[in-house]
């Protein structure tokens, strides 16, 4: 497989702060979170990426959900 060609800049530590969090939110590595953002402002979206995304999304939410439901059940 080819590789891609690297892209590098510097960004406001502010910017990277959020692109942590929202890769530690998303189990996604900081790349893909940059990658992913690109591709928006491009207008290069993958709509087989944005589903595979809410899927992931819609899966640790019904985790999250499960998780709280048995802490309802300790508490009440």
């Amino acid at each position: 497989m080819a590789e891609s060609p690297m892209v590098g800049c510097r960004v406001p530590e502010e910017w990277y702060q959020q692109i942590r969090e929202i890769a530690s939110a998303t189990g996604q590595k900081e790349s893909a979170v940059i990658r992913e953002a690109l591709a928006q402002y491009l207008g290069r979206v993958d709509p087989n990426a944005v589903k595979g995304a809410i899927a992931s999304l819609e899966s640790r939410v019904a985790l999250l959900e499960g998780k709280l439901a048995g802490l309802g059940r300790l508490v009440g």
